[in-house]
């Protein structure tokens, strides 16, 4: 009975002093200069490549041929 007792009050124990604390405020971080800048240049390079294979890339032209349809059936 008391080990029961110990129990429930550890739950509570953690509980309210869960409920009370105060929650960490989160921390902002700045992307540093440099990073940003080698992202933005290498996100410029990829649409470089891009525009310049995108003229190579071509679907090929699909034609569908329907059978005719027999009315006097």
């Amino acid at each position: 009975m008391k080990i029961r007792f110990i129990a429930i009050a550890a739950v509570a124990a953690l509980t309210t002093s869960a409920a009370l604390a105060n929650a960490p405020s989160p921390v902002v971080t700045e992307p540093a200069p440099r990073a940003q800048a080698l992202v933005t240049e290498l996100a410029a390079a990829m649409r470089e490549v891009l525009r310049a294979v995108t003229p190579e890339i071509s679907l090929p032209a699909i034609e569908v041929k329907l059978p005719a349809i027999d009315l006097r059936r």
